[in-house]
């Protein structure tokens, strides 16, 4: 295995871990599942005996503001699955981190990816068919072309709130 992948997996594994001890210090049980399950990194159960399952994205980098999915990111939107964005922030400070319901992302997701398909790119061409799907946290120029106009105002409202898990 190369040294980075192995830092990629750390990296996501450094996220992942990051979020389960902020779940426990909130009373939650939090189990990361280590790999186990295709589409989920941490299960959880509330104080309030809600279960929800997580998937976690994650961004070493602090100048970093989009995250990268996938067009099966598109899918399997569920009321007790959250997808919850970490940037580390490259440890110089507190790690920053949205919770965002699946039925959000998903949708968002396919939406923006129809958008972009269908205005052309450089020099007037089709964009390329790809898997790849963007979820950016602040909108740049091209951005604001394929996200809805109050998405940056949505997005304090995901800011650091894992309340909504309850």
């Amino acid at each position: 295995m190369s040294s980075t992948k192995t830092q990629k997996q750390n990296i996501g594994n450094a996220g992942e871990y990051y979020i389960a001890s902020r779940l426990s210090s909130l009373n939650f049980v939090a189990t990361i599942t280590l790999g186990r399950a295709e589409k989920y990194d941490i299960l959880t159960l509330s104080p309030n005996g809600r279960l929800s399952k997580i998937s976690v994205k994650t961004k070493h980098l602090e100048n970093i503001n989009d995250f990268i999915l996938s067009a099966n990111d598109e899918r399997g939107q569920a009321k007790d699955f959250y997808y919850v964005f970490v940037k580390l922030n490259e440890f110089k400070k507190e790690p920053d981190f949205w919770v965002i319901p699946s039925k959000i992302v998903c949708v968002l997701l396919k939406e923006s990816h129809y958008k972009y398909m269908n205005i052309l790119g450089k020099n007037d061409r089709k964009h390329k068919i790809s898997n790849v799907r963007r979820l950016p946290i602040g909108l740049k120029g091209g951005d604001k072309l394929y996200y809805p106009k109050n998405w940056e105002i949505e997005m304090k409202k995901y800011y650091k709130n894992l309340e909504q898990l309850l």
